[in-house]
């Protein structure tokens, strides 16, 4: 917090008073950012066909769109952010396609887009720290696990520890931009965690971790087949 002090001649302000009003706002504005991944009220259409799998939310964008909180999340809906999101389009094979997922490492941020190719929800994620990097490229959504995972391979990390992998798990190939070809999984998914602190911030082995509110909602909404851009 700054300093409050008010250096204003022949004023009679009650600084006091300034501050105890100013942390009720701060902290009423901390509250609803700690529910903005809740459940929504507003109504969802879904149309497998012409939305790749994917439900949007029908309903007004907040006329003033909170920015962010003190953990570093964002207005899934923030109009500002949504304007500035990364290109859904990219080619397999010279074919053009557009991502229904892409995740920006730079800033940490996942959007969805529709078949158009417009972004109309974004949200902060982990990714890889600086000694296991999440790597970039084109990926598609294999299939979608739920905790605890006992039906992924016995081998698996996931399996053995299911945990700190959250609800559900995007599992994502890697498909090579020349051919289109499938060349199987690096180990790098989609997917919850129990560490909210780290969302954000360069954290994971790799992985993208969202809020487990969240990725509950993507298992919901996001289908195999879809594509996922991963970039800096």
């Amino acid at each position: 917090m700054g300093d409050y002090s008010l250096n204003v001649k022949g004023s009679n302000i009650n600084t006091e008073e300034l501050i105890k009003n100013n942390k009720k706002v701060a902290d009423g504005g901390n509250q609803e950012m700690s529910t903005i991944f809740g459940t929504s009220s507003s109504k969802t259409v879904q149309n497998s066909d012409n939305m790749m799998g994917l439900s949007i939310e029908q309903g007004t964008k907040p006329q003033t769109p909170v920015k962010t909180n003190h953990s570093g999340r964002i207005d899934k809906h923030d109009p500002e952010i949504l304007k500035n999101a990364p290109k859904a389009d990219f080619k397999v094979a010279g074919e053009d396609k557009k991502a229904a997922i892409v995740v920006d490492l730079s800033e940490n941020r996942l959007y969805r887009y529709n078949t158009e190719g417009e972004a109309f929800e974004v949200y902060s994620v982990a990714s890889g720290a600086k000694s296991t990097p999440t790597h970039t490229g084109i990926r598609r959504v294999s299939h979608i696990e739920s905790y605890p995972y006992d039906k992924a391979p016995a081998t698996t990390k996931r399996h053995k520890n299911p945990k700190p992998y959250g609800p559900n798990i995007l599992i994502l190939n890697t498909i090579d931009p020349k051919t289109g070809k499938n060349i199987g999984s690096n180990g790098e998914f989609i997917h919850g965690n129990n560490n909210a602190a780290s969302i954000g911030k360069y954290a994971s082995g790799g992985c993208i971790r969202m809020d487990n509110d969240v990725i509950t909602q993507l298992a919901k909404e996001v289908k195999p087949g879809s594509y996922v851009i991963i970039q800096e």
